[in-house]
């Protein structure tokens, strides 16, 4: 029998790969190893299967026995980086991507080390690579809208519009540049993109991933000129064209959260903290200011700000395989073993999985939004984490998470009455964690923040045991990259223009706000007033 081709190799690995089998990936790359022993596929292919299957040190021993080979592949050297990283392993990471940067020779190459320092959070060592990368190609449309995206992350605003400019001076109906650009600035009548954006999303193919984005972007660019009803049409129908085609069931989530109230059904008993740690966690909906809060202790002399971390859900998940059985096959099954956690077995793969991401200050943020299905566990694995949950105004907040473009991350945010559903189960949860964690959750409303800032700053840093701080009052003048939605906002001082802006949209909100309160939430922003049956 023949020895398989290559390509033939590369194909089965990806293939098994892409279906979650990863030990049949692994053995391919074995074979590719011996069978073609002079190319690094079956070194660079097998860690990759290793690290997808959480296998850091194996995915970590095949990119070094390949390194030891041929010091300078650069795509060995990115994969050694990301198994470092993905050990704690920060400064070797680091150093790995800048001997990949220093080998790197063309656009593929530097594209792929900026991706990885953006994917690693150095975000201005990621500039100087994309501006390598542009001084090298200065025509190439993709590399100007990457360097685009970390200027705007990094708040150099200016910049990143002059990067898009020149991807529409190549491409005029490009429908990112043309939504990013929009999102850069509040569109005035003397400064705005209405018409290019109007005139590319006449060209576009319709029903198209472009039509979509160039809906987002009007819908932006019409409310900030005043022009509600226009406004509402182009979000209605870019909202419509992302529902479509992201994967949601509500019902599975109104289940999940049945699923962990009935498992966590009384008060979690305080136990003796064995961690050693007290991260501060906050929590909430999109686009209810936690990005903000995020900033303003990220301000703070004693506080890293580690950004959205995925490391909670990832070291529960850990868990959950190893102990149960049979196997959860869907996120209900998995939700009614978290009740039975050990909470020290969580934290010990948290803070292993946080480690590169942690800083060297005394405390640090984790702020994925989503660790509030996940409360009880947190205060299991860490007793002396703090948790701080953002409430907002219910209309406030569902038109805000409306109105967001998240790329099919919040498969809710699309349909008002599945946002709306949503929104209820949410309440309900938070209403349950604040009865069984009585007095360890610290609700801040987005309003007290943006009216009250300093008293509201000096009741956060309280309940964090932390001194205050002026710097926490000037969180815009933070340097520190933002990757999130409100990247632009939080660059701002306070204002609180946002706290109205649904009011211009009430009548088509109308059916939401009378779902919301058939569920017995008033418009108020305290979570504990929710019925628990509702």
């Amino acid at each position: 029998m023949s020895t398989p081709a290559l390509p033939d190799f590369q194909r089965e690995i990806g293939t098994r790969m892409s279906r979650g089998d990863f030990a049949g990936a692994a053995a391919a790359a074995a074979g590719c190893r011996a069978a073609w022993p002079s190319d690094s596929a079956g070194w660079l292919l097998g860690s990759i299967a290793a690290l997808h299957a959480d296998q850091k040190e194996t995915a970590l021993a095949l990119i070094e026995e390949r390194l030891a080979v041929n010091p300078g592949d650069v795509q060995c050297l990115l994969q050694q980086a990301e198994c470092l990283l993905a050990l704690g392993q920060r400064a070797p990471s680091l150093a790995a991507a800048d001997a990949a940067a220093a080998g790197a020779a063309g656009i593929p190459a530097l594209d792929a080390v900026g991706e990885f320092l953006v994917h690693a959070d150095e975000h201005r060592r990621a500039l100087e690579i994309y501006d390598r990368a542009v001084e090298a190609a200065p025509l190439d449309s993709s590399i100007r809208a990457k360097r685009a995206a970390v200027h705007r992350f990094l708040g150099n605003f200016d910049l990143a519009a002059s990067d898009y400019d020149a991807v529409l001076a190549a491409s005029p109906n490009d429908a990112e540049a043309l939504q990013e650009r929009a999102e850069l600035y509040p569109q005035t009548s003397e400064r705005n993109s209405v018409a290019a954006m109007e005139a590319a999303l006449a060209q576009a193919p319709t029903g198209s991933m472009n039509v979509a984005i160039l809906h987002f972007g009007l819908a932006k660019s019409y409310e900030d000129l005043g022009q509600y009803a226009l406004s509402w049409r182009h979000l209605s129908a870019g909202n419509r064209l992302e529902r479509a085609r992201t994967p949601y069931h509500a019902e599975q989530d109104r289940a999940v959260i049945e699923r962990i109230v009935e498992g966590f059904s009384s008060i979690e008993e305080i136990k003796a903290d064995a961690a050693g740690e007290s991260p501060i966690f906050i929590v909430g909906l999109p686009r209810t200011g936690t990005t903000l809060v995020d900033r303003i202790l990220g301000s703070h002399s004693q506080v890293h700000s580690a950004g959205e971390l995925t490391a909670l859900s990832e070291a529960i998940g850990r868990v959950v395989e190893r102990i149960a059985w049979p196997k959860p096959v869907d996120w209900r099954g998995y939700a009614a073993t978290l009740s039975g956690l050990d909470g020290a077995s969580i934290a010990r793969e948290y803070l292993a999985r946080s480690r590169a991401r942690r800083g060297d200050r005394p405390r640090f943020t984790d702020k994925q939004l989503t660790n509030f299905f996940y409360c009880g566990l947190i205060l299991r694995a860490f007793p002396n984490a703090r948790i701080v949950h953002l409430t907002r105004h219910p209309l406030a907040a569902c038109y805000a998470i409306y109105k967001t473009r998240f790329r099919g991350t919040f498969g809710f945010s699309n349909d008002l009455a599945e946002l709306g559903a949503f929104y209820i189960g949410y309440r309900r949860l938070m209403a349950h964690w604040h009865r069984v964690l009585p007095g360890r959750i610290l609700d801040v409303a987005y309003e007290d923040v943006v009216t009250e800032q300093e008293p509201t700053t000096r009741r956060l840093l309280e309940y964090l045991d932390l001194p205050f701080e002026e710097a926490c009052l000037e969180f815009h003048m933070n340097p520190d990259a933002v990757r999130t939605a409100s990247s632009v906002q939080v660059r701002q001082p306070l204002y609180d223009s946002s706290l109205h802006q649904w009011q211009h949209f009430a009548e088509e909100l109308a059916p939401l706000r009378a779902r919301l309160e058939e569920a017995g939430i008033s418009q108020i922003t305290t979570p504990a007033s929710v019925p628990s049956g509702s």
